[in-house]
Parts: structure tokens; C-alpha cells; sequence
């Protein structure tokens, strides 16, 4: 398969995400872009491998369309209707930008573990209190994605 089609398969899946607040399988994939399973399956691993996606280990399904993660964490996003988890407060923040509307960040403080909300309103970031920790740098976020 070509680079265009994985790029649709991106696309696909992150519109999927974003309109049900729920990561799609690669069975719903295929039937939305009306394509085999295994031709899904395979623009998946080539995503993963290109680090655009994170699969689980087991299952191979999505966990991660980065900042979107498949399953609940402490960094939760609320929109109007949908509810969305970051796989931390960067993604959580990245969820927000993405999105465009109007949104709650609700997680904790990194410091003291006080419950921290984070507010959108009109693509402005509101002010909050709290500390937003870092405790790996980025660039060596890749080496073991999930943990990080």
C-alpha cells in the first residue's frame, strides 16, 4: 500500500475518534474506507512504527492517536457532549488546541496532587493554579511512550 492511503487511514481514524470520542477498530475502519481488515491492520503497524500511532501490545489495536488515548487516564478533556483522554497533561492541553471549542482539562497537580481544572474559552488558555510537571524530556518521550 502507498503513503496516501496510511494517510487516509490517519485521517479516518482521527475523525472516527474525535465525532464518537471513541477509538474506532480496525474493523470499523475497514468498513468505513471499505477495505480488508488486513490492509487496515497493516497501515496501522506501519503508523505505529512510524511512531504517528501507538497499537497495544497484545491486541494490536489503537491505544494511542496522540494527544487522543484509547483508554481513561487522570487527564480527562470535556467538550460539549464528549469527553476525551490524554495520556498526559501535554496530550490533555493538545486535546484542547485540536479541538477548538471551548473545553475543560480536568486532572491533578503534579506537586501536591490538589485537583486542577484547565479551561478553554474562545482558543484562549484560562488562567489555573498548579504545577505542570515534566519529568522526562521530550526528546526521550519515544523510548517507552506508554510509561512517559
Amino acid at each position: 500500500m502507498s503513503a496516501e492511503f496510511d494517510t487516509a487511514v490517519r485521517v479516518a481514524l482521527y475523525r472516527e475518534f474525535v465525532h464518537t470520542a471513541s477509538v474506532p477498530t480496525a474493523e470499523a475502519l475497514a468498513a468505513g474506507m471499505q477495505s480488508s481488515t488486513a490492509e487496515i491492520r497493516a497501515a496501522l503497524e506501519r503508523l505505529a512504527a512510524g511512531k504517528a500511532i501507538v497499537l497495544q501490545p497484545e491486541s494490536r489495536e489503537i491505544l494511542m492517536a496522540n494527544p487522543l488515548c484509547a483508554v481513561p487516564t487522570p487527564f480527562r478533556v470535556q467538550t460539549q457532549g464528549h469527553s476525551f483522554f490524554g495520556s498526559c497533561v501535554w496530550d490533555g492541553l493538545g486535546i484542547m488546541a485540536m479541538l477548538r471549542t471551548d473545553s475543560i482539562l480536568d486532572t491533578s497537580c503534579a506537586c501536591c496532587g490538589e485537583a486542577m481544572t484547565i479551561g478553554a474559552r474562545g482558543g484562549e488558555i484560562g488562567p489555573a493554579s498548579g504545577v505542570i510537571h515534566f519529568a522526562i524530556p521530550a526528546k526521550r518521550w519515544w523510548q517507552d511512550i506508554v510509561f512517559t
